[in-house]
């Protein structure tokens, strides 16, 4: 089996109580592919993505090896850097970013990937990207690679799309909502929170959002509700879960690219709609107990 996530990794910097900094790696599109890759093993998980030839991107590289994903889709950038970010959180574990990532390598994956064939996409299992994925191009890059996606679609199991809206990525508000309006009209599986969904539709009301996405064709859809659980459908018919209780909440950074993760990782199985949406669900509530939006492996999936 094979899977390939669209994307982007940075150097996580994060502030710890002796005012230093920890250093680590995380994406929303790579931190997806940690946690899929852990929670379907024996799959081969790959990450397209454009990376630096510096020592900081080395050592990422290392670091995907180390996780069991496949780099050989990290398209070198001669001369590049990867993006950097720093993260701080408050008490409730709700965090604060600051990014600089205007000229990372990450942002050129789509210019490079049009120096191969893309057939070599052609026969995964699975494709996964994010709103991110595209907010980092530029507008005419994201134009094509809303071409290639469709492209792509009669060549591969199965397509699936996280929003992530992050307005500051975008131009404007608009060009958000158009662009990944068309990314969920080619996707077989979404993956939006609520608060994706308001920004996108402008209602506050998970029910109503649901309808609304039902409504414009996508047919599998996991909504996730943050403390709310996730509202989860497949063909039309909806269900609501309710999130597990976490032992605490001390990080929410990568709890939406677990969920993610896992849920397809079940999908992929042949699990329902419902049984991934309840393994993502359970996964997430581990991974919040914990600093960084890549933790530990003991952490987001103990042994026994």
């Amino acid at each position: 089996m094979r899977i390939i996530c669209i994307g982007e990794c940075m150097v996580e910097l994060r502030a710890t109580a002796a005012d230093t900094f920890a250093r680590a790696y995380a994406g929303d599109a790579y931190n997806t592919a940690v946690y899929l890759k852990r929670s379907l093993p024996d799959a081969q998980v790959q990450f397209l993505t454009g990376i630096g030839d510096d020592p900081m991107s080395r050592a990422m590289r290392e670091v995907w090896s180390a996780e069991g994903i496949d780099g050989a889709f990290g398209l070198t950038v001669k001369g590049g850097a990867p993006g950097l970010y720093l993260i701080e959180n408050d008490a409730r574990g709700e965090r604060r970013f600051h990014y600089w990532r205007s000229n990372s390598a990450a942002r050129r994956w789509f210019e490079l990937l049009q120096d191969r064939d893309e057939t070599v996409l052609w026969g995964a299992d699975a494709v996964y990207l994010s709103g991110i994925s595209l907010a980092i191009l530029s507008p005419l890059e994201r134009a094509g690679a809303i071409e290639l996606l469709r492209r792509l679609r009669p060549h591969v199991g199965r397509i699936a799309f996280d929003p992530n809206v992050r307005l500051a990525l975008w131009e404007t508000a608009q060009a958000a909502a158009a662009t990944i309006g068309e990314a969920l009209s080619i996707a077989d599986i979404a993956l939006p929170s609520t608060d994706d969904a308001r920004l996108l539709l402008g209602v506050d009301d998970s029910i109503e959002q649901m309808n609304r996405l039902q409504g414009a064709g996508v047919r599998e859809i996991a909504l996730t509700l943050g403390a709310g659980g996730c509202l989860v459908s497949d063909g039309g018919v909806c269900t609501r879960l309710p999130a597990p209780q976490a032992a605490s909440i001390v990080d929410t950074s990568g709890a939406g690219d677990a969920f993610n993760g896992a849920y397809l990782a079940t999908r992929l199985r042949g699990g329902s709609a419902v049984e991934a949406a309840e393994s993502g669900l359970a996964v997430g509530s581990r991974v919040v107990t914990h600093v960084g939006a890549v933790v530990p492996m003991s952490v987001s999936h103990p042994r026994g």
